[in-house]
């Protein structure tokens, strides 16, 4: 990718010290998958070969999980159904982009972070992991790290939600850890 152009598709590390003067220990490729019209196939996997056809399945699982979760946090606001879904572009413009992060083995952690601290400024993201644990939360002024439950999706609030609920629904302050002895992906 190239971030700088605005290029944001396609490959990425971020083998460079943060602003904490910690070790950023990532690479990741980034690639929209919903709406189809938006995919740029050319820079998507070769292989495995069933890339294409699995993430394309994922993506409209997840579509319509979140047509579910958005109409759950309308009815908690006090509105109709629909209405948080509408207000992040409706069922054929809602985005929906994938980054796959891969953190590797670090050999000394205690000098390294997966990814600093931050919130998405996205309305929502659902996180599938490998079970190494490396997600972690900031609550109640504490790091705490989610746990690694089995055949889970992680979804959390962002900045977008957060704003359009008057601050009723949270976005959350996140990073990833790297672990010494495994390789996180997420």
């Amino acid at each position: 990718n190239d971030q700088p152009s605005g290029n944001v598709q396609g490959y990425g590390s971020k083998l460079a010290n943060n602003g904490c003067g910690q070790l950023e220990w990532e690479d990741y490729f980034f690639h929209c998958v919903f709406p189809e019209d938006k995919r740029d196939l050319a820079i998507w996997p070769k292989t495995p070969a069933d890339y294409i056809l699995a993430t394309s399945e994922y993506a409209k699982q997840i579509r319509n999980l979140a047509t579910k979760i958005f109409a759950v946090l309308s009815i908690g606001l006090g509105l109709e159904e629909g209405r948080l879904e509408k207000e992040v572009g409706g069922m054929e413009d809602l985005m929906l982009q994938m980054k796959i992060n891969y953190y590797p083995k670090c050999p000394q952690p205690e000098l390294a972070l997966g990814v600093e601290a931050h919130t998405d400024v996205s309305a929502l993201t659902f996180i599938l992991h490998n079970m190494v644990p490396g997600l972690q939360l900031f609550y109640e002024g504490n790091w705490v790290t989610a746990k690694c439950v089995p055949n889970s999706i992680i979804m959390h609030i962002g900045d977008t939600v957060e704003i359009l609920s008057n601050g009723k629904y949270k976005s959350i302050l996140h990073r990833g850890v790297v672990n010494k002895e495994k390789v996180r992906i997420s």
